[in-house]
């Protein structure tokens, strides 16, 4: 029986190697992903265009024939998905009464019981029309429309000016500050990241015709921190080290379901500007059923892949132990 033992040692692996396989596979399905290589009338059906008096559903609209909406791509605004992204789940210290700009943003040190970690990444042109993009998460609700101040807010641009962190890589600066676009009941909420190519002569000389710039951008909800990665557009992985690196409650600036996607000075610039567009976002159960895998459907998968599993090293053995007979008609 002294071979039996040795046998018994690879299947025990086998299985619990297999037993991890399934917990890596569930772990790593329980992500939403968005993915968006260019903006056109086959992709834009799962997004919003936003302005200052329209919100035009599907963006799709806009590539039209008849062009009968030209007056939203030729104005300042959003290109967002049109379904919400879960950002935080309440716990016992959110604040869920109605605030200024939407339901639920949380107040105080009191953090609620989840928040979503994400990540982003993006490509820019670089050319001496290229124009300034943000990559935004707004509250739950869009913008007032005729806001006299306009998306950008009352001091013109669409970050804050002054004590937002700014950085380059000579090619292209990094901005990152809150959303001004519900002043002045509002004037600080969400997120901004603005990606600015440096169209100087220099700058441009620097680069290719045609060629791009990638953004990765990062959000650790467990530290509260936020990365900004610059590289180059040709498909190149990300830059171990990051550009820009600062602290970030996101969950205290926005509603637990947000608004996610891009502001542009006219529509059209977030169109054709940005391609590449991946979002990867933690998956939270809200405790509504909503959002999540539920634990049925993943105790079936694994045990499913456990059965199969099972079946497999069956099948193993069988086939080892047939062989071992074979050589040894004595064994008994």
């Amino acid at each position: 029986m002294t071979r039996s033992g040795k046998l018994t040692s690879p299947v025990v692996l086998l299985v619990l190697l297999s037993v991890l396989c399934v917990a890596a596979i569930s772990v790593a399905a329980d992500v939403d992903k968005y993915s968006f290589p260019a903006f056109d009338a086959n992709t834009t059906d799962a997004l919003v265009a936003a302005t200052n008096r329209s919100v035009l559903q599907p963006a799709q609209l806009l590539f039209r024939g008849d062009q009968f909406f030209p007056e939203v791509n030729a104005s300042e605004g959003f290109l967002l998905l049109a379904a919400t992204v879960d950002v935080w789940s309440s716990g016992s210290g959110a604040d869920d009464s109605a605030g200024s700009v939407g339901p639920r943003i949380v107040t105080g040190p009191v953090r609620p019981a989840r928040e979503a970690s994400f990540n982003t990444s993006f490509t820019v042109g670089i050319s001496s029309s290229a124009s300034p993009v943000s990559f935004v998460i707004l509250p739950d609700r869009y913008p007032t429309f005729n806001n006299p101040v306009g998306l950008r807010g009352a001091n013109g641009s669409a970050q804050a000016t002054g004590a937002e962190p700014n950085a380059t890589d000579g090619l292209v600066h990094v901005q990152v500050g809150a959303v001004r676009s519900y002043e002045p009941e509002s004037p600080d909420v969400g997120l901004n990241v603005t990606i600015t190519p440096n169209t100087t002569a220099a700058a441009v000389a620097q680069s290719a015709p045609g060629s791009r710039r990638a953004v990765w951008i990062e959000y650790d909800a467990a530290d509260h921190r936020l990365r900004v990665y610059l590289g180059a557009g040709g498909g190149e992985s990300r830059p171990p080290r990051a550009l820009l690196e600062e602290p970030l409650n996101l969950a205290a600036s926005t509603t637990r379901d947000a608004l996610v996607g891009f502001f542009a000075g006219a529509v059209r610039d977030a169109i054709v500007g940005v391609r590449d567009w991946d979002l990867t976002v933690d998956r939270l159960d809200d405790g509504d059923g909503k959002k999540g895998t539920s634990w049925v459907v993943i105790l079936v998968s694994v045990l499913g892949s456990l059965a199969a599993t099972a079946a497999i090293v069956s099948l193993v053995v069988c086939c080892l132990v047939s062989r071992r007979r074979c050589r040894n008609p004595s064994d008994s």
